[in-house]
């Protein structure tokens, strides 16, 4: 591995590190800044390896994943093909997470999509769209004429998921599409709705504790 490829990894996995939100005191910025101009340069070359290490560091640091988002920004302003690539192959592999099941994958994709959105990479309305589809899915789910309410688990997910992108994005997405957002949430209140309340088994055996208790009394 020549110098030039080895820099730009070690940038990518350090970017963040020793910053104040970590309790060192070195500027942020100047470590995007970094970041950018090594991976500006070195697109014209290794552009594929770029796109794959930068997605494995977003997968694998998603405590960076401000940082990649940022990162990801910036050389769409240069270089929009790249960008593009990168929303292509988040979008595939967030497709393959929810085929597969990976919920963990699921939430770390969903966080960096909403992130991207910030970065002004992706548009509101696109994620919007993702958001609706989760939904959509989370309400077939537990309809019980055309659903699997025994899935409840997954649909619960699929709200989770979205409710957890707002901390990343819910400011942006308020500002920018207001009206698309409050139809979003109104769906999440039509999920929890519909959904069945079952007592969660785990806190049943404290209930038994209290009754017994409260009996003897």
């Amino acid at each position: 591995m020549n110098s030039s490829v080895s820099s730009w990894r070690s940038l990518l996995l350090r970017i963040g590190d020793k910053c104040a939100e970590y309790g060192g005191s070195a500027d942020h910025k100047e470590h995007i800044d970094a970041c950018y101009g090594h991976l500006s340069r070195e697109l014209e070359y290794s552009k594929d390896d770029i796109l794959e290490f930068l997605l494995q560091c977003a997968e694998q640091l998603p405590h960076k994943i401000p940082f990649y988002g940022v990162l990801v920004g910036l050389l769409n302003l240069d270089n929009e093909d790249f960008a593009g690539k990168v929303v292509e192959t988040t979008q595939r592999n967030l497709q393959d997470a929810l085929y597969s099941g990976d919920c963990n994958r699921i939430r770390i994709l969903m966080r960096f999509v909403t992130v991207l959105m910030c970065s002004k990479v992706i548009v509101p309305g696109s994620l919007v769209e993702t958001f609706e589809t989760l939904l959509s899915s989370a309400a077939t789910t537990v309809d019980e004429e055309v659903g699997n309410p025994a899935w409840q688990s997954r649909a619960d997910f699929y709200v989770t998921c979205i409710l957890s992108c707002l901390p990343w994005g819910g400011a942006e997405l308020s500002e920018q599409v207001p009206d698309e957002i409050d139809r979003v949430m109104a769906g999440v209140q039509s999920y929890f709705s519909i959904r069945k309340q079952t007592p969660e088994t785990g806190f049943q055996v404290f209930e038994s504790v209290e009754d017994k208790v409260t009996n003897e009394k």
